[in-house]
């Protein structure tokens, strides 16, 4: 028998939580699944895709969450800016919320949405959109549409995953 990725199962009428071991995090983080017929086993399957994103892509992440979060205190200008040598640093000043669930049953890809909060950005916090191994967004929480074309991510605004900065604005 294989063995459950995800605790703490609860099925509701409208959706579904649970959580999971996140490596990256070295802790559990929620599930938010929207749709009470996706399954289990499908959901474990973007469980295991996130956990085992290759040390490159993670390292992105952190440069692309770091890159937000040094944009971010320049552009406001009245907050001090973490003090970090290293990208992966940046996990000292995040904590994910929940992983996003969503699914299109006329696609094949997986879809990693994660939501974090950040120290610098309280309010909107940070958002990671990945799809197929292929980051899309970095950036405060703003969900923006897993399923479009990569022109669409290419030229969002504020979308540090393209370069997208404040001073773009």
């Amino acid at each position: 028998m294989s063995e459950t990725i995800l605790r703490k199962i609860d099925r509701r009428k409208e959706d579904w939580g649970a959580e999971f071991y996140a490596p990256v995090f070295n802790q559990y983080m929620g599930v938010y699944v929207g749709d009470p017929d996706i399954s289990t086993e499908a959901v474990e399957k973007v469980v295991q895709a996130f956990n085992q994103l290759d040390q490159d892509t993670l390292a992105k992440l952190f440069q692309f969450s770091w890159d937000y979060c040094k944009s971010f205190c320049d552009y406001v200008g009245d907050q001090e800016c973490p003090s970090i040598q290293q990208p992966e640093e940046i996990l000292q000043y995040i904590e994910p919320i929940d992983m996003m669930i969503e699914m299109d049953p006329e696609r094949t890809e997986t879809i990693i949405r994660i939501e974090l909060n950040c120290d610098w950005e309280v309010e909107h916090g940070l958002e990671w959109l990945i799809r197929d191994q292929q980051i899309l967004y970095v950036g405060s929480c703003e969900v923006p549409d897993a399923w479009k074309e990569l022109s669409y991510y290419e030229n969002y605004s504020l979308n540090f995953a393209f370069g997208n900065n404040y001073d773009n604005l």
